[in-house]
């Protein structure tokens, strides 16, 4: 008579470290899982063609979505003078107009404060030398380490030529300087034409569906589109106007110099949430670096700033933008302004928020959130 033995109970130990499955199920249609299998597989890959395509054409897509989002940002207005008897090509080169004076008058307000810091170049370096003296016992000691290593055992001096260095800026800032006149160029006529053919690009895309309810629902998402465009950078462009008055006066009592060019960095970096204020704050602390004569000194302007900007973003945005223009949540703002910097740089910091806000729209249109009613 053959008795099957029993298998030992197992202890806590083993059953938490066991590598077999507990309950297994099996598929109740293998061929619908490698079905879904293919399917994902087919989008991962879209996804990752379609990023590629995003990042090599991004000399091309920048200018253009920039002139979008301007031209989604004025089309409320834009469409309030038209009715009101306007020519949409007039409308269009008063726009591209004002847009090229604020350009030069930026660039003349900025001229002044920009060629005094650079005239005051060694004085700088040299007082910069003089606040970071303490890490000189620590590179000496590097150094001595270094050499008992073996490492840079030579003794040779480094060789420093600053024509060297004069010839590889020119070698970057000229390929630079073209790009940015092309893609200028490429904005401006963008945004002309789009200004100019916005009635049209309206009815197209309207009358692109043959059912009634997707006209009408194409229709809603444009007008939400440019009322949340609008309204958002509107509003944050008052704000920022604000913030950079407030960063000029308190440059000015704290004795920093060309107060008037750090109001103006404070109005454009805080177009990019959280990254923009970020870098404010360290450009403030190497400007104290080089104005306070102590450490502690040069902590003061990043300090008053992150102070400035706490109270306008944690009590002013909200109070005037509220739910009614921004409702997204921060992490989802933090990670597509991290996204679009990692593939376009700056410019795609800049436009992470309006891509956000487009998207939003048009998927609360596509997938709209049903409200569950709770028992009284």
């Amino acid at each position: 008579m053959n008795v099957t033995p029993k298998r030992p109970v197992a202890g806590w130990a083993e059953r938490r470290l066991s590598l077999e499955a507990h309950d297994p199920t099996p598929f109740e249609d293998e061929g619908n899982f490698w079905r879904a299998a293919a399917q994902t597989a087919t989008i991962v890959m879209c996804v990752l063609m379609l990023g590629t395509l995003l990042y090599f054409a991004r000399a091309l897509l920048l200018p253009v979505l920039c002139a979008l989002a301007v031209g989604l940002t004025l089309g409320p207005l834009i469409g309030a003078i038209v009715k009101r008897g306007v020519p949409a090509w007039l409308i269009a080169i008063a726009v591209v107009l004002l847009l090229i004076a604020i350009v030069n008058a930026a660039v003349v307000i900025l001229a002044g404060p920009v060629t005094q810091l650079l005239g005051r170049a060694p004085e700088f370096g040299t007082a910069f030398a003089e606040k970071l003296h303490f890490f000189d016992r620590p590179l000496a000691a590097l150094n001595e380490l270094q050499t008992a290593l073996g490492i840079n055992a030579s003794g040779k001096a480094l060789d420093f030529n600053p024509m060297q260095i004069i010839e590889g800026m020119l070698t970057v800032i000229t390929p630079a300087a073209l790009q940015l006149v092309l893609s200028s160029v490429l904005f401006i006529g963008t945004l002309f034409f789009l200004i100019v053919g916005r009635a049209r690009f309206r009815k197209n895309a309207v009358n692109w569906s043959a059912s009634r309810i997707t006209r009408l629902r194409t229709l809603k998402i444009l007008n939400d589109i440019e009322d949340s465009l609008g309204g958002y950078l509107l509003v944050v462009t008052v704000i920022n106007l604000a913030l950079g008055v407030v960063t000029v006066v308190a440059a000015m009592l704290m004795g920093l110099p060309s107060p008037i060019l750090w109001g103006v960095l404070a109005f454009i970096l805080n177009y990019i949430p959280y990254v923009g204020p970020a870098i404010m704050d360290l450009l403030l602390f190497g400007i104290g670096l080089l104005t306070f004569p102590t450490l502690l000194g040069a902590l003061l302007p990043p300090a008053v700033f992150i102070a400035i900007t706490t109270i306008e973003g944690h009590f002013l945005t909200p109070a005037i933008v509220g739910q009614r223009v921004l409702n997204l949540h921060p992490l989802a703002i933090f990670l597509s302004i991290a996204f679009w910097a990692w593939m376009w740089g700056p410019i795609g910091a800049f436009l992470a928020t309006p891509i956000l806000i487009v998207a939003r729209v048009a998927l609360s249109h596509l997938y709209p959130r049903q409200k569950a009613e709770l028992p009284g």
